[in-house]
């Protein structure tokens, strides 16, 4: 069986998820390919085909894209599968975009998921919050869930879950007791903007380092105690969830939450939000604690609540970690790929 994904370059955790699963059907047995290209085709999938050379699509045996993308792959004549990651139709959404952000949702983009949804041979959904959209909003209602993937034989736990000191910039902060991160774009969606007034209500030892996800370095941190970290690769990132004490997620919306899952994975505890996917990958008062969307005061509150009890923290690292490997894993991911595109002959 070889699958051939086809993915433009993206800015987000969607970028990621294609690469899983190609790593993951690999491990299977499978022999896919990912052909990578411009961004541009993000926005302008239909000039696909044409960018492309005649019959890209032989020696597969069918192909897949994400949602925004894949009805511009049906022209190969092979099986299509698409993966929703999250609608960006989701009124939840529309208060954290900007006005050309939602022109774009509305006019272009979600014509781009309609068409995908409705034409693939096979849907995948990456949360049972995703499938409930697509129901909702599309009326499919044989869509198939396969949780994004975590490699986790790469985001592991330290031994003992002792934290390191050499994947943040400890010397920035020598006064640190609790260390936080957060992992993402700079962005309304991801609860950026909720970080200022969420480290004003905690106390003077505690420190979150953030990364710049796929916005390039920011002129200067919004708060004193906020260091960021760049845009680190995998071993880096691996690095930092492993030398802080805890995750802190405010995210507004997510389709399954990637950065979550890699943290647990890494045995760290997560403070995130009550909505959308989050709960499916966080258990509330097991791994994490989970908190009312823009709720300032309750983020603060379960920060310092795992941040002064280091025995919980230690409980809910070692139980996320059994959660990630067991649902979220290299292992399930190909294996439920691989059956699915048996089911396709």
């Amino acid at each position: 069986m070889r699958p051939l994904y086809v993915s433009p370059t993206g800015r987000g955790g969607v970028d990621f998820g294609i690469q899983n699963i190609t790593r993951a059907v690999q491990q299977q047995g499978l022999q896919p390919a990912l052909l990578r290209l411009p961004e541009i085709y993000n926005f302008a999938p239909m000039l696909i085909a044409r960018g492309l050379p005649a019959h890209w699509w032989h020696g597969f045996d069918l192909v897949q894209g994400r949602s925004r993308i894949a009805f511009a792959l049906r022209a190969s004549g092979l099986p299509v599968v698409t993966t929703v990651h999250h609608l960006t139709s989701d009124p939840a959404l529309q208060p954290y975009s900007s006005w050309q952000q939602r022109l774009f949702y509305a006019l272009i983009e979600s014509r781009y998921d309609k068409w995908s949804i409705l034409r693939a041979d096979r849907v995948v959904c990456v949360s049972r919050f995703t499938q409930q959209q697509v129901v909702q909003t599309y009326g499919r209602t044989d869509t198939v869930l396969i949780y994004d993937g975590i490699d986790t034989d790469v985001f592991t736990p330290t031994p003992d879950l002792h934290r390191r000191d050499d994947g943040v910039p400890v010397a920035a902060a020598p006064h640190a007791r609790i260390r936080l991160l957060f992992v993402g774009n700079r962005t309304r969606r991801k609860g950026f903007d909720l970080l200022p007034a969420i480290m004003d209500r905690l106390p003077n030892d505690y420190v979150l380092y953030y990364t710049s996800g796929f916005q390039g370095a920011a002129s200067t941190p919004p708060h004193p105690r906020m260091i960021p970290i760049g845009s680190p690769d995998r071993a880096g990132l691996v690095a930092a969830y492993q030398s802080c004490d805890l995750l802190l997620f405010p995210s507004r919306l997510e389709g399954f939450g990637i950065a979550p899952a890699e943290a647990l994975a890494c045995g760290r505890p997560v403070v995130t939000t009550n909505a959308s996917a989050l709960p499916e990958v966080v258990d509330h008062a097991q791994n994490g604690l989970l908190v009312a969307r823009d709720d300032v005061d309750g983020y603060a509150a379960a920060v310092q609540e795992l941040g002064e009890d280091a025995p919980r923290r230690t409980a809910y690292g070692w139980h996320g970690r059994e959660k990630v490997v067991r649902l979220f894993g290299y292992e399930p991911l190909g294996h439920s790929f691989r059956e699915l595109y048996a089911g396709l002959g």
